[in-house]
């Protein structure tokens, strides 16, 4: 006798809906719901779209290295392996020292840098206030086209028969799902109230710059992460993108960049790299939503009775997306853990992830 598949419906087609679709739609029915099919405002389009394994906190480093690896052997998206170069200043020296060691334990191929080391390979950072720093210089870290891979699991989720409805997720039925899923991103609080559950998370705006400079672009820059000022930057195309914490904004109710915030971003830019953004010009700008979660800074992936919902990646959305979705389709066909998701329940106690920027 043929078993029934299970009925899962998922509420947001985001990069975490995609994803957790793409890996149960081979044992299972999956509909998929999603109130904007073009993904306007969805956190992942507005992506920078990162990839490290250089965290504080052992789940999201092994997330990152899984799902790198995934990236690099099973998917046609294509991978600028650049590396990321994150720099710590004098007071963050504990921290350095514990993270990197965490990250080798677990399996990250993250080197140490001294101030000279850093020097004698990135001659064109001024390190008048850095100490030391963490850089990936095989390949595997760096970046992709964030919609490319989202195209990728949706071709995947069509092959497999997955249906996709379009409306607000909350304005339908789902009693006759086995398991309901919610991955709305920032939008998962108002989503769970629907089901009873208060899941704690936020849309935190961020702005990106992106910057033309008047020397040739340094095509094999990783990209920079400066923990001391908060400022990351990367190449792109004929010029850079640029990202800085300190314009991140709680209250916004709209995707306007804050273009108020650029002098303050270009002189962070000209103290860390005097030789290339002496002549600089911000020539756009976009910002996006990092789904923030309000525990720890770490994700929220848990379930109550058939409610299942991952969210709270705090701009780690698209760079963990394989892991999450592999974790969802064990948790719901009752299979054992890849990923020890303890430190992402709900009622857990914090575990900060402090390498959020």
């Amino acid at each position: 006798m043929r078993t029934k598949k299970l009925k899962i419906h998922i509420l947001g087609g985001g990069i975490i809906g995609m994803s957790t679709a793409w890996h149960l739609s081979s044992d299972t029915e999956v509909i998929v719901y999603e109130r904007d099919p073009t993904y306007t405002e969805s956190s992942f389009a507005r992506s920078c779209g990162g990839f490290r394994s250089q965290y504080f906190t052992p789940t999201n480093i092994a997330m990152s290295l899984y799902s790198i690896n995934f990236i690099k052997k099973h998917t046609n998206v294509e991978f600028t392996a650049n590396g990321y170069l994150m720099l710590f200043g004098k007071n963050q020296q504990k921290d350095y020292e514990y993270s990197y060691s965490l990250q080798r334990e677990i399996g990250a191929t993250t080197t140490k840098l001294d101030r000279t080391g850093i020097i004698d390979k990135f001659k064109y950072l001024d390190l008048t206030d850095i100490d030391c720093g963490c850089v990936t210089l095989d390949g595997s870290e760096g970046w992709l086209d964030p919609v490319s891979l989202h195209t990728w699991y949706k071709q995947l989720c069509q092959t497999n028969g997955v249906k996709f409805v379009t409306g607000d997720a909350i304005d339908f039925d789902h009693k006759e799902a086995d398991a309901i899923v919610i991955t709305s991103g920032c939008w998962s609080n108002e989503v769970g109230k629907h089901f009873g559950i208060n899941i704690p998370v936020r849309g935190h705006k961020h702005t990106v710059f992106n910057v033309k400079t008047s020397k040739p672009v340094i095509k094999n820059m990783p990209l920079v992460s400066d923990l001391t000022t908060g400022v990351y930057v990367r190449p792109e195309g004929e010029g850079y993108i640029v990202g800085y914490d300190g314009n991140a904004d709680w209250e916004s109710n709209n995707l306007d960049p804050d273009y108020s915030s650029w002098d303050e971003v270009w002189l962070h830019l000209y103290r860390r790299f005097p030789s290339i953004f002496d002549e600089a010009k911000m020539v756009g700008a976009w910002a996006g939503y990092y789904d923030s979660s309000m525990i720890d800074n770490n994700a929220i992936i848990d379930n109550i009775d058939n409610v299942y919902f991952a969210t709270g990646f705090t701009g780690r959305g698209l760079m963990h997306s394989p892991a999450v979705g592999l974790t969802l389709k064990e948790m719901i066909l009752n299979k054992p853990l890849t990923f020890d998701v303890s430190n992402y329940k709900l009622d857990r106690v914090p575990n900060v992830e402090k390498y959020v920027i």
